[in-house]
């Protein structure tokens, strides 16, 4: 261009504002649907990039959407799992009043049964250090407890009160290795001794060799220790050893866990004979 004198130049100039004028002016016509060639092109153009904005409008609004759903749903889970946590402790709850009420309730009827002769107890402490089994009940010598008292539970023979004080009593478990207790198996009347091991199951000792007793005989209390009366229930035979010199090897499953002892009944005027009692409660 710098070639170019300035008569050709200024004529360059004005064709080239022509054409500019053309299209223009070209453009500006109005189409049958009112529209012009320039604004249809110009849609043309930007279709594209509207496109684009639309999709990333979209997905942003749908990502919005599905973090505010998110939030909505995590609260509703915390809510929901709180709900089935309570429900779960309410559950838990009537489970342990309805085990409550039923042991209150067959103690009751051991009472009745017994009474006026047996004071209803609650275990407030166990002292299981090494083989030693013994527990600590919230009825004392104020309440017509005296030492050597027989005491039972649902099921059987528990131990026998071995110390008093004037709100509590102290009670030697059968599975004292201390503890002992005159018995008798039910079905063939063969009569030994019940030892403590320390554990659940005992020893039924002084067996004579010959004596008939087979897995399963169910021993009850015979009342010849003067202490227990007669017929409660003490275990069953779950195993029948070689004789050991003359007497056999017994050993017996309590009817009683020991472990879990909580309401128990304290007799307090039953003689060793047992009235009423050869049945084994």
């Amino acid at each position: 261009m710098s070639n170019l004198n300035p008569g050709r130049q200024n004529a360059l100039l004005l064709v080239a504002l022509l054409v500019a004028q053309l299209i223009l002016m070209s453009g500006s016509v109005h189409q049958d649907d009112g529209s012009t060639s320039l604004e249809k092109n110009l849609v043309r153009l930007s279709q594209p990039f509207i496109g684009v904005s639309r999709m990333v409008s979209g997905g942003l609004k749908g990502l919005v959407n599905g973090l505010h759903d998110l939030r909505v749903s995590k609260k509703e889970n915390a809510r929901l799992t709180q709900e089935v946590n309570e429900l779960r402790s309410e559950l838990n709850r009537y489970r342990a009043d309805a085990l409550e009420n039923s042991r209150l309730r067959r103690l009751l009827g051991m009472k009745e049964y017994l009474s006026p002769r047996a004071v209803g107890a609650t275990v407030v402490m166990a002292n299981h250090s090494g083989q030693e089994r013994v527990v600590t009940l919230d009825r004392g010598a104020g309440d017509g407890i005296l030492v050597d008292q027989p005491v039972m539970a649902w099921g059987g023979a528990v131990g026998r009160v071995v110390r008093t004080s004037s709100g509590y009593a102290w009670v030697r478990l059968l599975s004292d290795p201390n503890s002992g207790v005159a018995g008798i198996v039910q079905r063939s009347r063969e009569e030994g001794m019940i030892l403590g091991r320390g554990e659940s199951v005992l020893e039924m000792a002084y067996v004579a060799g010959f004596a008939d007793v087979v897995l399963g005989d169910r021993i009850v209390t015979s009342g010849l220790d003067g202490i227990f009366p007669k017929g409660l229930g003490i275990g069953r035979v779950v195993q029948v050893g070689e004789s050991s010199g003359i007497s056999k090897t017994i050993l017996v499953k309590s009817d009683v866990d020991f472990s879990a002892l909580e309401e128990v009944l304290i007799l307090t005027g039953m003689d060793s004979s047992g009235q009423g009692m050869e049945g084994g409660l």
